[in-house]
């Protein structure tokens, strides 16, 4: 017998459809926000919430363009990027109320210029070399040769395309340093005992040293090698009068010895066998537990809805088919964890949750 659904059901429904198919103007919205540096106009108004005049004032914009910038504010205000007071304007002549904008947490993130700014990240993220991957997700599926979508739309994979490409590889390694900068000023504060009997840490794929730098300043006795491919580190020299090095190399054949080995979101961009080739690598560079050797990762553990860590359950999903569209890795949940290290020959592991969506494991031989 076919269901009878009411039609305020129908109409949810619609209404739930319709707010998936357009949740990319949330995004696009947001780098628009950021390309016009709007949150630096909104926070440099002194703590004085900002008009639509003012504001369009700040960015250049033309006057015939205050009421679109007035409906994009509506939708960033809306997005919880901002807050906004009304004026109510009582004099009956239709006049529309004065609307003045202040900023909040969020956009204090969009910054340019603040050491733990994240605009980098929303541009990169929000490139078309980025997003036209997903228009072939659907041919992916259906094709078992192609690692990627990502190699069907740009006929290379991600590490590739960012070696040829040197605008977009800067861009690239600009947004993992923005994200790589607020983790460090986390890392130094909330989980520095991880690191603080350590003397000595190689960051593998650690880019341009954003993390090692803010660490070290934290832990004076610790030497940093920074270990990348050889065009990233290129040309790059020795920083805190020697305590941090700059390696070229590739993970899979070999990685300088440490006390340590730092790997903040690598693992998630490689399937699991790949993984189990990296930790092989950390475990031949690092000393057993017992002499104080360890892999510190800093990636996502995939969290159940009933636990009582959950807080961004979306969040941890959206990045695991991210990492399906761009790479052949993935987020894991702490079962998968325990898989790889102990396929990769450790014997303990301890899981920190202590940076939001993400975790610190400290894993062991």
């Amino acid at each position: 017998m076919e269901r009878v659904i009411e039609s305020k059901d129908l109409l949810e429904a619609q209404s739930h459809v319709w707010n998936h198919i357009f949740n990319f103007i949330n995004s696009m919205s947001l780098k628009c926000a950021v390309e016009l540096g709007i949150p630096d106009a909104v926070h440099s108004n002194g703590g004085r919430p900002v008009s639509l005049c003012e504001l369009a004032n700040k960015l250049s914009i033309p006057s015939t363009r205050i009421d679109d910038l007035r409906r994009l504010m509506r939708l960033l205000v809306h997005s919880g990027f901002f807050t906004c007071q009304k004026i109510e304007k009582g004099d009956g002549d239709g006049e529309r109320d004065v609307e003045l904008f202040l900023p909040t947490v969020n956009s204090s993130l969009l910054l340019k210029e603040s050491d733990v700014s994240v605009s980098p990240f929303v541009l990169n993220m929000l490139d078309r070399k980025f997003t036209l991957p997903w228009h072939s997700l659907g041919e992916w599926f259906r094709q078992s040769n192609v690692p990627t979508a990502f190699e069907i739309s740009h006929g290379d994979h991600l590490w590739g395309v960012t070696k040829q490409n040197a605008s977009f590889g800067d861009s690239f390694n600009e947004a993992m340093g923005s994200d790589t900068s607020l983790v460090g000023k986390l890392v130094a504060s909330a989980c520095i005992d991880t690191f603080c009997r350590l003397r000595s840490v190689v960051d593998v794929g650690g880019g341009t040293g954003t993390l090692a730098r803010a660490i070290a300043k934290a832990l004076p006795q610790v030497q940093f090698t920074v270990f990348d491919l050889p065009h990233v580190v290129e040309g790059l020299t020795s920083e805190e009068n020697g305590r941090i090095a700059f390696v070229g190399g590739d993970m899979f054949e070999y990685i300088p010895p440490a006390d340590a080995i730092l790997l903040k979101w690598i693992l998630h961009d490689w399937s699991d066998e790949d993984c189990v080739k990296i930790l092989k690598r950390c475990k031949d560079a690092v000393p057993p537990k017992e002499k104080g050797g360890k892999v510190i990762i800093i990636d996502m553990v995939m969290t159940s809805r009933e636990s009582e860590h959950f807080k961004s359950e979306e969040t941890q999903l959206f990045f695991d088919v991210l990492m399906m569209v761009l790479t052949s890795g993935k987020e894991r949940n702490e079962k998968e964890w325990s898989k790889i290290f102990t396929d990769a020959g450790y014997k303990e592991y301890k899981i920190v949750n202590a940076l939001g969506v993400r975790s610190v494991i400290e894993v062991y031989y």
